[in-house]
């Protein structure tokens, strides 16, 4: 899995939502999940959101400040950058060039005053806020802008993470294929080493894992997940494995009691373990 790039912008982002939910009694274990709340987010989406990992938008930042009742304008921290963005205010616009048109984060200023003659002008048209190089044009209402941001449209998933953890390859890779067409984001690992060391960075939202693997278990990856930080993640067990002893039924048992897992016997029917990952996870 490719590294995801951190943006200066997202992570101070990041850094205050985290600040302005603890003003506020949120713990640190439960800002992720809160987040999630407030924005309709996967538990991955909301983990990477809260890292500054995955890019914030205006309506997003705006929607955190309002549940809290605080100005949006303290998210951004942009006033403390340029003394004349005091009274600005970040609004999402259109941005002008020729015929092209981009989407973009604009902070409005005042009114334009008569002679005044700004490099760019913000102006609303249906409602909508609009931004221009000022070019002698006479607008009923102009404003002066003092900040443009444009951010590659960069799509932003919240499909669910799931991990796929089994050390036959063709399985593991033929489930994560049926996930991925299935509208999760699916990662499979082929040994429990790679799976628990990823999970010391990355969070997912549900786990399939394999229950042998030559003389060891998944059990102590399964007790791994539980005290990650998302221990509420679904987990299934696949085994194909009882019925030739291999696989202790009492161990399995044990770890179903206690971890609160789902099992299935191989060749998963992946129609229905899909199905009731998806109930699990809330999904349509």
């Amino acid at each position: 899995m490719a590294n995801e790039t951190h943006s200066p912008d997202s992570i101070a982002v990041a850094e205050r939502v985290r600040e302005l939910m603890s003003r506020h009694g949120i713990g640190k274990r439960q800002q992720t999940t809160e987040l999630c709340r407030i924005l309709d987010l996967s538990f991955s989406q909301g983990h990477r959101k809260l890292r500054g990992n995955s890019p914030w938008t205006l309506s997003q930042i705006k929607k955190v400040a309002e549940v809290y009742g605080e100005p949006a304008a303290q998210l951004f921290g942009a006033q403390s950058l340029d003394p004349g963005m005091v009274g600005a205010i970040a609004q999402e616009a259109i941005f002008s060039i020729g015929a092209i048109e981009l989407a973009c984060t604009a902070w409005v200023g005042a009114a334009l005053e008569a002679g005044s003659r700004p490099e760019f002008v913000a102006y609303s048209r249906l409602g909508q806020w609009r931004v221009a190089r000022h070019d002698g044009t006479l607008y009923q209402s102009a404003y002066e802008v003092h900040k443009i941001e444009i951010y590659p449209r960069r799509a932003e998933t919240d499909k669910p993470a799931i991990a796929v953890v089994d050390d036959d390859r063709a399985s593991a890779d033929n489930l994560r294929d049926y996930l991925e067409r299935s509208g999760f984001t699916a990662i499979a690992f082929y040994g429990l080493a790679a799976f628990t060391e990823q999970l010391q960075t990355q969070v997912f939202d549900g786990v399939v894992i394999d229950w042998l693997f030559g003389s060891q278990t998944s059990a102590a990856a399964i007790r791994a997940v539980r005290a990650s930080e998302n221990p509420d993640a679904p987990i299934f067990v696949l085994t194909g494995e009882l019925l030739t002893g291999k696989a202790s039924e009492s161990e399995i048992s044990q770890v179903i009691r206690n971890y609160d897992v789902a099992c299935y016997e191989k060749p998963a029917r992946m129609a229905i373990l899909v199905a009731d990952l998806s109930k699990r996870l809330n999904r349509p």
